[in-house]
């Protein structure tokens, strides 16, 4: 069986025009017309933010650029040179098939691997149940040979680690490592259409930007063997383009059509435990003696904007996403201080350690560049405005405590002691029933971005205007809790108290 699907020239990138029409293109294309797309739009979120690290790869390996001054040029003329890259797929025009007979496009088979269903190249069956639930139909799924290719670059990018089913069980029995973006948030900038914002990503690329370039740095399609044992990328495109897995798509013929349904994957490569993403936001953590710097995580109980302060460069020694620093070295060159772009959060949410998927996510959030630029005076008040609305959440949660507290004691009287285990799971529960808290995060998420923008015009009224919207919105939220505890005597008792504890509260924190 003779099979062909060139990414270069086949359509097979789902994308939304700048008039909102959908279209699937080519690679050729997707360059050629960046300026008149808005952006990639995949199926999920980690396939579509699986299509830029290969993008940036091509375009980094024609452009560079190898400063702010080669940036700006390339910004100015507003769209890319389509005759440069066309020389360069020219060039590599046979690498890019999914199916050629001795290279195909980021894929490699290995003697004796099992296939398997291919909706388990990206996590194992044991690690995908919260995602698919339906394995034994979803088996059989036979996908279109675009969205199998989407499926790959997902797989390498977003695999995540345990045991796989390839080789069987038992002894051989494959162990996978998590792929480069597995684990932690993944942050892009984010333009007004797919130019822009594949040149806010098109970061600084020298031999020691963003981080130590060797002469062997180059796409995985260009190696000669880009499997060779390494533990360090021979540069950001190496990294760019890293092959955690060997993965092989398997072809099938149904009537003319072709299609992929099954495929191998076996672990490959696996990159130091001391390497630092060059997408993700590092935390440090120092615990005795010894340092680590994890990534900052989606969670299903925090919204991300809560670390957003995180995401603002104090020193230099931050663990940052790259695209922020580089932002920041443009705002002055090529960028006004007024030019606001987005950053596209995408990820998982996973538990450290553990291999259950829970959800995927894409978030945007907006990043006026003046707040890389002008000292650390915005960055502490954005600091200690979280900081404060956190406590304030805290004085909520003593304030709903006391009030779940009269409510329950005049119910249930001496059966269920107060300070037991027992009876503090049921206060919990109750608690969270009441969803005050929730209530609280959701109502101040949108007064926190007009928070941003007034800072700078008016740091006085931003700050004022911030302490007025957390003390309204906690008495809102509380007030909620108070209707849903009934209207008995013992729940307007507890009201009344709740509500003194909570104006005591919010006295102590907000001063």
């Amino acid at each position: 069986m003779n099979v062909t699907f060139n990414l270069i020239s086949e359509k097979w990138i789902p994308c939304i025009t700048s008039e909102g029409q959908f279209i699937e293109v080519s690679l050729r294309d997707l360059f050629a017309e960046a300026h008149e797309i808005r952006e990639v739009s995949c199926e999920t979120p980690i396939q579509s933010a699986a299509i830029l690290p290969l993008a940036l790869a091509i375009l980094h390996r024609n452009f560079g650029p190898a400063s702010a001054r080669e940036w700006g040029k390339l910004w100015r003329v507003g769209k890319f040179d389509r005759e440069r890259l066309d020389t360069y797929f020219e060039e590599w025009y046979e690498r890019f098939d999914l199916f050629h007979p001795e290279r195909p496009f980021y894929q490699s088979t290995v003697d004796g691997a099992i296939p398997d269903s291919l909706i388990h190249i990206v996590h194992t069956s044991a690690n995908s149940a919260a995602l698919f639930n339906h394995e034994n139909e979803l088996a059989g799924v036979k996908m279109p040979l675009a969205e199998a290719a989407r499926q790959l670059l997902a797989s390498r990018l977003f695999h995540t680690g345990g045991a796989g089913p390839s080789a069987g069980k038992g002894k051989g029995r494959y162990y996978f490592k998590d792929s480069s973006f597995a684990r932690g948030v993944i942050f892009w900038a984010r333009g007004k259409n797919l130019f822009e914002t594949l040149m806010f990503n098109l970061i600084r690329y020298t031999d020691e930007h963003p981080i130590l370039n060797t002469v062997q740095d180059m796409p995985a399609w260009e190696m000669e063997d880009p499997f060779e044992r390494r533990e360090i990328p021979h540069g950001y495109l190496d990294y760019l383009t890293w092959s955690n897995n060997r993965i092989k798509l398997i072809p099938e013929m149904d009537g003319e059509d072709v299609y992929v349904r099954e495929a191998t994957v076996v672990p490959a490569l696996e990159l130091s435990k001391d390497f630092i993403s060059l997408q993700k936001r590092h935390n440090k953590v120092t615990r005795g003696k010894k340092t680590a710097y994890p990534p900052l995580r989606f969670t299903a109980t925090k919204a991300l904007w809560r670390d957003y302060h995180t995401l603002l460069p104090y020193d230099d020694d931050d663990k940052l996403p790259a695209v922020i620093r580089w932002c920041a070295m443009l705002v002055g060159y090529e960028l006004d201080d007024d030019h606001v772009i987005q950053l596209m959060a995408t990820g998982m949410s996973t538990d450290p350690g553990k291999a259950k998927i829970y959800f995927y996510r894409r978030e945007f959030m907006r990043l006026p560049l003046h707040l890389l630029r002008d000292g650390n005076q915005a960055k502490n008040d954005i600091d200690a405005a979280i900081k404060s609305a956190e406590k304030v959440d805290k004085a909520l949660w003593g304030a709903l405590d006391r009030l779940v507290h009269h409510v329950m004691t005049k119910t249930l009287g001496d059966e269920l002691p107060s300070k037991d285990k027992q009876s503090r799971d049921a206060r919990g529960k109750l608690i969270k029933q009441w969803n005050a808290q929730e209530r609280f995060w959701i109502e101040l998420e949108p007064r926190f971005w007009p928070f941003i923008d007034e800072l700078i015009k008016d740091r006085d009224r931003a700050l004022d205007q911030w302490q007025d919207d957390l003390k309204r919105i906690a008495r809102d939220s509380l007030e909620h809790a108070i209707s849903l505890a009934g209207d008995t005597p013992w729940a307007w008792k507890g009201g009344i108290a709740a509500r003194r504890q909570l104006q005591a509260g919010i006295k102590k924190v907000l001063n």
